[in-house]
Parts: structure tokens; sequence; C-alpha cells
């Protein structure tokens, strides 16, 4: 028996995750007002990733292949206490792939230019709005050290492996989606970013704190369309 067909398959490689803390109040204003900004310590997250989209399959259906993307989130709780990602943005070099993010899954999505290139053992990644706007984010990053799968109940899980995300549907609706795939296999990298004003778009003062920076080679992601909580 065929198991059930999920909306969207992802195939991911080549990931930089580069996060930020910042305090809730700052995270509070870009979430929905029925979440709460997830902490650690007392501190929220906010994360840049930079990755290819190897595949991309909608209901089964191969749709798009080598798309490039970074996505910005922030992490939040719902009001049963679930643990969730919030997306503040995804900029994509493919109009299809940002179309059905935005209809499927209500990510805020733009189509925009989004450069790859390799040097040697450092990758440079640059994503740049259409709109004139003039919102950017330029990251150059080389992984170090020796990968590990995310153990539960460290920071490196809480920023990177989520089974969920929220999202806001029309007339205010709370909408709730699942995440499947495997624990992340992370590994620290050596990165810098030169500019961050994809940040300023959404309404976050680029953090002054630096950052923490996880590497990972890509895994196989599902996601399902979110559903009202």
């Amino acid at each position: 028996m065929l198991g059930p067909i999920r909306p969207l398959s992802l195939a991911l490689a080549d990931a930089c995750f580069v996060h930020w803390p910042v305090s809730p109040a700052r995270v509070r204003a870009t979430v929905p007002d029925w979440t709460e900004p997830d902490t650690v310590a007392g501190s929220a997250w906010v994360s840049a990733i930079a990755l290819t989209i190897d595949r991309f399959d909608a209901f089964g259906v191969p749709l798009r292949e080598n798309v490039e993307t970074v996505a910005l989130r922030t992490y939040v709780t719902t009001p049963d206490g679930q643990r969730a990602i919030h997306f503040l943005s995804a900029d994509v070099n493919d109009r299809v792939a940002a179309d059905a993010a935005r209809t499927l899954f209500r990510v805020p999505t733009s189509h925009a230019h989004v450069d790859r290139r390799t040097r040697g053992d450092r990758t440079e990644v640059d994503a740049r709005r259409r709109d004139g706007s003039g919102a950017n984010l330029a990251v150059a990053f080389e992984p170090a050290g020796n990968p590990a799968t995310t153990a539960p109940d460290t920071l490196a899980s809480f920023l990177v492996d989520r089974e969920r995300y929220v999202a806001t549907g029309p007339l205010g609706t709370r909408l709730v989606g699942s995440v499947g795939h495997p624990p992340w296999t992370v590994q620290p990298a050596d990165a810098t970013v030169t500019d961050r004003t994809l940040l300023d778009a959404v309404g976050l003062d680029a953090p002054d704190e630096q950052s923490l920076v996880h590497y990972s080679p890509g895994l196989e992601m599902t996601l399902d369309a979110p559903r009202p909580l």
C-alpha cells in the first residue's frame, strides 16, 4: 500500500544556518499575536538559512530542481505549548517555487536574485530582492569541525530541529503546519555576513551580537499545508 503523499517534498543541500540572539521583545513584534517567542536562557533567536533545494516536488509531482533560497525565521510557542518556527521571509530564485510557498504554506516569499558561488571550500551566497527595496543578505561560509547529529535538549537542536511551523490565514486564522525530517546532521562553520538588510525588511534591526553558525550537507524534508489550530 502506498503511503500518504505529502503536499511538498524537498531535498535540501549545502545549508548554512546563521543564528543571532535577540531580545524577546524585538521578536514579539514580528510574530503572530497568538504566539509567544520561544527562548533559551531568556534569549529569543532569529536565523538566516542559505541552502539549495536540489529537488522540489508537490503532491508527488516533480516541479523544480536546483532552487536557491535564503529564509529568515524565528522561534515561537503556540497557545498549547508546542514549539514551532515562524518564517519571517523566504527569498528564492524561482518564481514557481515562490508562488507555491506563498499559496500553499502561507510563507511570505519573494522571487529574488539568489546567487551562489563556490571558491575552493568556501561558498558565497548573495540574495537580493527584485523589488528595489535594497533588502539583501550576503554570507560566505566554509564547513569546519566534525559533523554530528543534533542531540536533544541542546541549543543546536532548539535552533535547527522543529516539527511544526505557524502562519496566519485569512481573517487572522491561526494556522499550524507539520514538518517531517530526520535529525539534522550539523557541524561548525566559519562564516562572514557582509549584508544583513533582509533583517531590516522584516522589522528586525541587524543584531549586534556575534552570530552562531551551523553547516549541514542537507536532508530530505516534507511539509504539510498549515491547518487551523
